[in-house]
């Protein structure tokens, strides 16, 4: 785990949604979808896994931030 992401009490592992979207900003469109590709195809092997509300965040921040920079 990095600094992004933590475990809860519960095993469930969550995102920092303030430094993730964050991380994001540095990096290229490619790489953005890259990583909605990649946890997309995470969460639907295990959409009851312990990561599932963590891959569903990425996507949406990953998407935001390709929204974002499509508006300006």
């Amino acid at each position: 785990m990095d600094a992004t992401d933590a475990t809860n009490n519960y095993g469930l592992t969550h995102i920092d949604h303030t430094a993730y979207p964050a991380t994001l900003k540095g990096k290229s469109i490619a790489s953005l979808l890259w990583i909605i590709s990649d946890a997309t195809k995470a969460r639907d092997a295990m959409p009851e896994g312990h990561k599932a509300g963590y891959y569903a965040d990425e996507i949406l921040y990953c998407g935001m931030e390709i929204q974002s920079r499509r508006n300006h």
